[in-house]
This record gives C-alpha cells, sequence and structure tokens, in this order.
C-alpha cells in the first residue's frame, strides 16, 4: 500500500462526503457520530482504482483459491478484485431466490476451495459471520476476510471466534487520525470518534 494511501483515500472520503461527521443511527439502532458510505467510490474510477489496489497489497502475502464478497455491497469491491488478481469470484446471497436451485452462493465453488471473503466495511462482523456459515455450509475453507475499512466496533473480536482473522486496509482510526493531523477535523471530531471505538459492542450491522 503506497505510503500516501491512507491521506489520499480519508481525504477523498471527506470531500465526497462518503465520510460525514454528526449524529446518526445505524440499522442496529446505536448511534454514531459518523457515517461512512464506501459505495460511493465505484462512482470515482481514480480512487476507487486506488482502493482496488490497496486490497491488492492486502491480500497479496495470503494463500487462498476463490475470491468471495458479502452481500450486497461487498459485491462491487470483490468483483473488481478477483478481475484484477484473476482469481474466481463467488458471492453470498442476503437469501435464496425462492425458485430455482435456491442456492445462497453464486457462482462455481468446489468442495474444499478456500476462500477469502471481501467486505467493505466491517463494523460488528454480524453480516460476514452470516456468509462466512453460508460458505462453509456449502463446502468453502474461510480462514481469512479483508475489508476496505474497519470501524473497530467489534468485528475482529467477532470473527476470531469462528477462527477467522480480519484484515482491514485501513480503519476509521487511520482515517481520523490523518484528517486530524491534516487540520480537516477537530479536536471534539477525533474525540468523538475514539470514543465510539472504545465502547466497540456486538450488535447487528
Amino acid at each position: 500500500m503506497a505510503s500516501d494511501f491512507p491521506l489520499e483515500f480519508a481525504s477523498f472520503l471527506l470531500k465526497s462526503n462518503a465520510l460525514r461527521f454528526g449524529a446518526f443511527t445505524l440499522a442496529s439502532g446505536k448511534p454514531s457520530p459518523y457515517y461512512i458510505d464506501l459505495r460511493m467510490l465505484p462512482s470515482f474510477p481514480q480512487h476507487f482504482k486506488l482502493t482496488i489496489n490497496a486490497l491488492k497489497g492486502a491480500i497479496a502475502k495470503l494463500k487462498f483459491d476463490t475470491l468471495a464478497s458479502v452481500p450486497t455491497s461487498g459485491l462491487v469491491f470483490g468483483s473488481a478484485l478477483a478481475y484484477e488478481a484473476s482469481k474466481p469470484f463467488v458471492y453470498v446471497r442476503k437469501e435464496s431466490k425462492g425458485y430455482g436451485t435456491s442456492k445462497l452462493v453464486e457462482g462455481h465453488l468446489p468442495s474444499g476451495s478456500k476462500v477469502l471473503v471481501i467486505d467493505d466495511v466491517a463494523t460488528t462482523g454480524t453480516s460476514v459471520s452470516k456468509a462466512i456459515d453460508v460458505i462453509r455450509a456449502n463446502g468453502g475453507v474461510v480462514d481469512d476476510v479483508v475489508a476496505v475499512l474497519s470501524r473497530m466496533e467489534g468485528a475482529e473480536e467477532k470473527l476470531k471466534e469462528m477462527g477467522v482473522r480480519l484484515t482491514a486496509v485501513i480503519t476509521i482510526q487511520d482515517i481520523v487520525s490523518t484528517l486530524h493531523k491534516s487540520g480537516l477535523v477537530d479536536d471534539a471530531t477525533l474525540g468523538a470518534v475514539m470514543r465510539q471505538v472504545s465502547t466497540r459492542e456486538y450488535e447487528t450491522d
């Protein structure tokens, strides 16, 4: 990963409004002093490519046969990464279609295949842990998850309990610290995000 990635990535998120500070409520109902939406990235090819290259660096030393993504926001990152890495790709559905084969894993997943799961934002790990269960139930072996960003709110611990390592390209702590050092966020904002990290809970993403 290039040494200037944290600053370039963090600055882009702030300027594009993909990262906003204020009073927000997560899907779980938990309050948050910031909101981050990486689904903005594919609309900006230069920064999307920067992110995919950072993901390539993060997976370079990991051993795996197949890439997989969680539903649904991780799909665009996983598919682009698989293309760049020339690796087979599958993805997990939120729910079966209810017709046809009603399968939850789309694509070809050989039994015993070592699967690396790609996520965009890791929060508590609930969504990605469900995807891991589905992949394992369909014959895949999962030891690693790589996320673009970790909110540092319990995902690492939850996955560790499943025997899975979480690697994040960048954390919210990296981002807000970088922005603070650059004078782009104030002391109060830095403190609010750090308190959010320190009060991590196991809640649904």
